[in-house]
C-alpha cells in the first residue's frame, strides 16, 4: 500500500482538498494527527483497521503503533494506537500538547502528571486515566 492509495480513499470519504498535499508517510500522518485529520478519521472510522494494517511498515516511524501488542512510551508528542495494542504512556511537563489517538480496539494507560497537558481522541478503544491535580486530559 502506497500513502497515496490511503489518500484516494479518504477522498472518496469526502477528505478535505488539503489532503491533496500528502506525497509520503511522514506527510500522510501528520495530516492524521492535525485536528481535521483526526476530526475526519474520527468521524468516518477511517481507515479501516485492514487499511492500517496494509501501511503499518509506512507509518510506524511516526508514531502509529499497529497490532504491536505492549507497548510503553514516554513525552511523545503524537501516538496512535490501532488494533491489538496495548499501550502504557506517560506524559510529564508542559513543554507541548501531546495527542493520542486510539481506533479499532486499543488500549492505553495514559499516566500524566507535571502539568503535562495530554489529548485524547477514543474511537473504540479503552483508555485509563491516571494523573495528578496539575495535569490536564482533554477528550475529544
Amino acid at each position: 500500500m502506497r500513502a497515496e492509495d490511503v489518500i484516494g480513499a479518504a477522498a472518496l470519504l469526502g477528505a478535505c482538498g488539503g489532503s491533496g498535499k500528502v506525497s509520503d508517510w511522514r506527510s500522510l500522518v501528520w495530516l492524521f494527527f492535525s485536528p481535521q485529520g483526526r476530526e475526519f478519521c474520527g468521524e468516518k472510522g477511517f481507515p479501516s483497521l485492514d487499511m492500517f494494517r496494509g501501511m503499518k511498515e509506512g507509518v510506524a516511524p511516526y508514531g502509529v503503533h499497529i497490532d504491536e501488542g505492549e507497548i510503553a512510551l514516554s513525552g511523545d508528542a503524537c501516538v496512535g494506537l490501532v488494533g491489538n495494542t496495548c499501550a502504557r504512556l506517560s506524559f510529564s511537563g508542559p513543554e507541548r500538547l501531546h495527542r493520542v489517538v486510539l481506533m479499532h480496539g486499543a488500549r492505553a494507560r495514559i499516566e500524566a502528571g507535571n502539568y503535562a497537558v495530554v489529548s485524547v481522541m477514543n474511537r473504540g478503544g479503552e483508555v485509563e486515566i491516571v494523573k495528578d491535580d496539575t495535569a490536564i486530559i482533554f477528550n475529544e
